[in-house]
């Protein structure tokens, strides 16, 4: 009796954690889904304060690709900045986008930043 008892038992677990399994990958995913979008307003800030670091003569439309690691996966974030020019300043918007592969689908995401420049 007490064999049979134990084999139960060890089912009862089994069920259990392959449950707590399937959640836990679940939390992990979204775990780098938030790390992926928190680099993006990285480079987003990023690049506001280079575009408040130069002469506002050059400020103009950019694009680029920015590489990073995050949890040891190779990440390209897409950087474009778009310039509006007004009378006495220029609008800046820099967006920033990436994909990534979830659920059998390509899935893109993005981040934008808009400021205002004016000259020095």
């Amino acid at each position: 009796m007490t064999l049979v008892e134990v084999l139960v038992a060890m089912a009862i677990v089994f069920i259990i954690f392959l449950g707590m399994s399937s959640g836990g990958i679940v939390v992990l995913n979204e775990n780098i889904k938030n790390d992926m979008r928190d680099e993006a307003v990285s480079i987003a800030e990023m690049e506001m304060q280079q575009v408040r670091s130069i002469r506002f003569a050059v400020i103009d439309n950019a694009s680029r690709i920015e590489s990073r690691q995050i949890r040891g996966l190779k990440m390209d974030y897409y950087v474009n900045r778009t310039v509006l020019p007004f009378v006495t300043h220029k609008q800046v918007t820099a967006n920033v986008s990436w994909t990534r592969w979830e659920n059998n689908a390509h899935k893109s995401y993005s981040h934008q930043v808009m400021t205002i420049v004016r000259p020095n």
